[in-house]
């Protein structure tokens, strides 16, 4: 049940994006990069799988693919690097599934940091 005290949000604004985002995924590096995601409930039932070849300084998101909850992210990079997080997902900003793609490898972050341009 919606609450009262939320707005009602354009579906092309920002904020609505951010209020439903469950998974964002940036690039930030030079190259373009090869990710893989599987993302499990708490039963370790898979519950999404996605590839995707990310451009340089490119990013991407989904919204409402996910019910509010705890999820054990697994996100493999280029075939090579892996890392795995549990995140927490709701319509809150802050417990997004954030995947940030560096230099340094692969992150799972609870929460999407502001980009640097």
């Amino acid at each position: 049940m919606p609450s009262s005290s939320r707005k009602l949000l354009s579906t092309t604004s920002e904020q609505w994006r951010l209020a439903r985002e469950d998974l964002h995924v940036r690039n930030t590096t030079d190259t373009k990069r090869d990710i893989g995601i599987e993302i499990y409930d708490d039963n370790k039932v898979c519950c999404h799988t996605a590839h995707y070849q990310l451009l340089s300084g490119q990013s991407g998101c989904s919204v409402n693919l996910l019910q509010a909850g705890c999820y054990k992210v697994k996100a493999v990079l280029d075939q090579q690097h892996e890392s795995v997080a549990t995140v927490t997902v709701s319509d809150e900003p802050e417990q997004t599934i954030f995947i940030h793609i560096q230099n340094e490898g692969i992150t799972i972050k609870e929460g999407v940091t502001p980009s640097r341009t």
